[in-house]
């Protein structure tokens, strides 16, 4: 599976996944403005704000690359109808734990792929996952040892935060926000 296609993302453990699953890629960052996209389409469904916004990280790199495959992604943690933004700060990480503590919620991925300026696939993905009923210490000892301030949901499940969940259901990579199945089955 040696096809050669640019990952518009900087995300180590996007890169990570596709690196161990043999891929030869490159990367280029996204040229999108994802608040402002996520403000301008905010009335849209949670999963379809995952979709557009991969398509837009997607045909973003496109333009640059136009014949070259690139895959844009994106993910939503969600709990209910709130969207779990990455916490930047401790203390946001916190008050989000503290919020799925012993709840079921979604992590969705949105995946897009492009080639010539055009989106030829996209799609969602979803795990369902149900985290441990958490004290505040553990809470706050976690997000000391991780340091989950750049991750949707505000937990790193490839790393410590797979210890915080009771089940899970669903695809790993999905949760890691990047569904690598998907991926292999359109280089096939």
């Amino acid at each position: 599976m040696p096809t050669a296609f640019i990952l518009a993302s900087e995300s180590e453990i996007r890169k990570r996944i596709l690196f161990d699953a043999g891929f030869k890629f490159d990367t280029h960052k996204p040229l999108v403005d994802e608040d402002k996209l996520k403000s301008q389409y905010r009335s849209l469904a949670p999963i379809d704000l995952s979709v557009m916004l991969a398509k837009e990280k997607a045909l973003s790199v496109s333009k640059i690359f136009p014949d070259r495959y690139v895959i844009g992604g994106d993910q939503i943690c969600l709990l209910g109808s709130e969207i779990f933004s990455k916490p930047l700060t401790a203390s946001k990480a916190i008050e989000n734990l503290r919020k799925l503590s012993g709840r079921e919620h979604f992590q969705i991925s949105g995946l897009a792929i492009a080639i010539n300026n055009k989106v030829v696939h996209e799609k969602h993905y979803k795990a369902i996952l149900k985290m441990k009923d958490l004290s505040l210490e553990e809470i706050q000892e976690y997000v000391e040892k991780d340091d989950p301030l750049m991750s949707s949901g505000s937990y790193k499940y490839e790393s410590l935060g797979k210890n915080l969940f009771e089940y899970i259901k669903g695809d790993p990579y999905v949760i890691q926000g990047l569904p690598l199945e998907a991926i292999k089955n359109f280089f096939k």
